[in-house]
């Protein structure tokens, strides 16, 4: 292994490829500053780096002694940094992947003070650590990776299939794990979600425990004892039924729509999560719409849930649409999401799916994207993190598959844990709706 004395200072480092072709602003220079440099024993020994890629994305690497070849790009939560891996880092060190996350150069709490920052910001920073990572790699352990992956759960679910449509010549495939599709979508809903939970609130353990007592319960067939008012019901279809689209074009004519609501089921988590919705909103309304302010003066958590993109100017609505995904994938990727998510719906893989098999075909689809819901979990949770080593595995042998034509390696599999693979939809729609939160 060569040492990494160059790192220790300040440095700009020429990468050789066509990078102007990536749009990428820095013309390919990267200057770095390292921090941090140590050997570590635990979770297994390695080399770790610390640093900064100019001018405020801060990033961890850790290069295994025991390295399989290969690396792994970590992608962070809306509320992450380059250290919210979670169960991402130590199933790939365990296995011997150089390892690599970011905090994206933005932070949520802080973003909306900050107009140098972006959420579109990730797309270049991550870009960045991949591309720095992979020099790295060469120069310390003599040889280029052989492979790279990209995963991420939530915000990094969805950056995982962002980079993998947008740029798969950076990358194997991926570990998307229960991601939105667009801002408009993840963050409209939850406005969605909070205006009417708010209505629906003093009567939600009634409805928690109604649906305990009767998983098949229908709200809208068989009422409650009291009764629901009507603006009550129609809070809960609100929540059930959110209207999302995507492939847009420029005068935001969407041309493909799915239902983002909450799964029947999922009431009891609608409690939980509420405060987590209401804190998003409260962090970062300033920055998704900075002209949201219905009542004039500071906004306070009553109002939040009253913002609606569809009434935001169109300036706001072409930023936050610049993160939407168009289904155009390359490079195997596999979704793991549950089935009780309230911060991000489940809504949103379900229409994700829907939207590949439309830009690719159901048979193209098959190829490049696995999706298995876990019923009952919320926004991730110990069933998605105990499955990481599985689904890694499962994805190096898809890649293998995939990359010589069947040769070698094997296709998705049927199963990951206890939870089946969802079979291809039974026909090519393109816009569906859907019905108080029911199932593609």
């Amino acid at each position: 292994m060569k040492k990494l004395s160059a790192l220790h200072h300040f440095a700009a480092l020429l990468l050789l490829l066509g990078l102007s072709a990536l749009s990428f602003s820095a013309r390919g220079a990267l200057q770095v500053i390292i921090d941090a440099d140590e050997h570590r024993t635990t979770p297994v020994a390695h080399r770790y780096l610390h640093g900064v890629i100019l001018d405020d994305a801060k990033f961890q690497i850790l290069l295994p002694v025991a390295w399989n070849g290969k690396v792994v790009i970590h992608t962070r939560g809306f509320s992450g940094t380059e250290f919210s891996t979670g169960a991402f880092q130590t199933a790939a060190l365990a296995k011997g992947y150089a390892f690599a996350a970011s905090d994206e150069g933005w932070n949520r709490v802080t973003i909306k003070d900050k107009p140098e920052d972006t959420y579109y910001e990730s797309r270049q920073r991550i870009m960045e650590l991949t591309l720095y990572m992979n020099a790295t790699v060469k120069q310390y352990y003599g040889r280029a990776s052989s492979r790279t992956l990209i995963m991420g759960g939530s915000n990094g679910g969805h950056h995982t299939k962002w980079m993998l449509e947008d740029f798969p010549n950076l990358y194997d495939g991926g570990l998307a794990g229960y991601g939105y599709n667009s801002q408009i979508s993840q963050w409209g809903g939850v406005a969605q979600v909070v205006r009417n939970y708010d209505v629906i609130a003093s009567r939600i353990d009634d409805i928690i425990a109604k649906r305990a007592a009767d998983p098949a319960w229908d709200p809208f067939r068989t009422p409650l004892s009291p009764p629901l008012t009507a603006a009550q019901l129609q809070a809960m279809h609100n929540i059930y039924n959110i209207p999302a689209r995507v492939d847009c074009n420029t005068s935001f004519r969407c041309d493909f729509g799915y239902n983002a609501g909450r799964w029947i089921g999922s009431e009891a988590t609608w409690k939980q999560q509420y405060p987590a919705l209401v804190g998003y909103l409260r962090d970062s309304m300033t920055r998704f719409d900075p002209t949201f302010n219905p009542n004039g003066g500071p906004l306070t958590d009553s109002e939040l849930g009253l913002w609606d993109p569809a009434k935001s100017p169109n300036w706001v609505k072409r930023e936050l649409r610049k993160l939407d995904l168009t289904g155009q994938l390359e490079r195997p990727v596999i979704i793991m999401h549950g089935t009780f998510d309230t911060t991000v719906s489940t809504g949103e893989t379900a229409g994700y799916k829907r939207l590949v098999e439309k830009t690719l075909g159901r048979k193209g689809a098959e190829k490049v994207l696995a999706v298995y819901y876990i019923p009952g979990m919320g926004h991730g949770g110990t069933q998605y993190n105990d499955l990481v080593d599985e689904q890694i595995d499962a994805l190096e042998a898809w890649i293998d598959y995939h990359q010589s034509n069947g040769r070698s390696g094997a296709p998705a599999p049927a199963m990951l844990g206890i939870y089946p693979r969802e079979p291809s939809a039974g026909g090519d729609r393109d816009d569906d709706d859907g019905e108080h939160g029911h199932r593609d």
